[in-house]
């Protein structure tokens, strides 16, 4: 009996299953490209939220130990420029929160770093990404403006936020626009709670 001949076995894609296949990834990257800036903007935000859990309970020990007043501290550190003479809030909680990098957001890629030249000519990092409601600086709550004259309750006073969206003044005179650190911004309140 003669042996039919059979044809080649075809290997790999045909043109039209290679364009069905590329079609379908590119529908899928379009689906969540516009997603992915969000889901990191959200784990920023988030990273940023433990960051100020840390504060927060610095902050408490720090009252504990201290008739319930809030730090001497001055609203921003250096470099940038604050009316007053008071330490940097990280300064003025040293040994209440563990860690440097508990004072850096996630999303700040320019006031943490930020160097200066202190009096004694050393070269010195901001080294916080969070500003300081001076409100509040040395007093209890019950003694602070917010108490006071607008009548807030612990839960209601903000005490830090990220130090974002806005054109701030180097103590060189310098003005420097800081963009947001994320969608989001982080507040920390009197009573620890952060929204």
């Amino acid at each position: 009996m003669p042996s039919r001949r059979q044809s080649p076995r075809q290997t790999g894609f045909s043109l039209l299953e290679l364009m069905v296949t590329i079609s379908i990834i590119a529908v899928l990257l379009g689906i969540t490209l516009p997603v992915l800036p969000r889901v990191r903007d959200t784990a920023r935000r988030t990273a940023c939220a433990a960051n100020y859990h840390g504060i927060a309970q610095g902050f408490q020990l720090y009252r504990d130990q201290n008739q319930q007043k809030f730090p001497d501290a001055r609203y921003m550190p250096p470099p940038w420029l604050s009316g007053d003479e008071d330490p940097p809030l990280r300064v003025a909680m040293d040994g209440y929160v563990d860690s440097i990098e508990a004072w850096h957001c996630p999303g700040d890629s320019e006031v943490f770093d930020r160097t200066y030249v202190d009096e004694s000519g050393a070269e010195q990092i901001c080294g916080m990404s969070y500003d300081y409601e001076t409100g509040i600086s040395g007093v209890t709550h019950d003694q602070s403006f917010f108490a006071k004259f607008l009548r807030q309750t612990p839960a209601d006073t903000p005490i830090s936020n990220d130090f974002d969206n806005g054109g701030y003044e180097t103590q060189d005179g310098e003005i420097i626009q800081i963009e947001y650190f994320h969608e989001k911004r982080n507040i920390l309140f009197a009573d620890g709670h952060i929204e």
